[in-house]
C-alpha cells in the first residue's frame, strides 16, 4: 500500500527523489507500522523531529506498535523553539 508522508522545515531535505515540495508517497506492506515508514526516510538519528499521525502527536515509544493504513497522513515536524 502507499502512504502519504509530509516533511516540514529542514526535514524536507530527507524526502526521496521525485517528491513534490514537502510530500511523498511511500510503499509499505499492508501490515506496516509507523517504524516501517520512518525507516524509508534517511533522517539521521541525531536529527530530532515530531511525528503527527492524522493530526495526533505520537510518542517515539509508540512508533513500532502503531499500525498504518493507506488513508493515514503522516507528518514530520522539526521541533520549534521560541521564547
Amino acid at each position: 500500500m502507499q502512504v502519504s508522508v509530509k516533511l516540514f522545515g529542514a526535514l524536507r531535505q530527507f524526502l526521496p527523489a521525485g517528491s513534490q515540495f514537502n510530500a511523498c508517497h511511500l510503499t509499505v506492506d499492508d501490515d506496516a507500522h509507523l517504524t516501517d515508514v520512518l525507516l524509508q526516510l534517511p533522517i539521521p538519528d541525531s536529527k530530532p523531529y515530531l511525528v503527527l499521525l492524522n493530526d495526533t502527536k505520537l510518542d517515539r515509544h509508540l512508533y513500532a506498535e502503531t499500525a498504518i493504513l493507506a488513508t493515514d497522513e503522516i507528518v514530520l515536524l522539526p521541533p520549534i523553539k521560541g521564547g
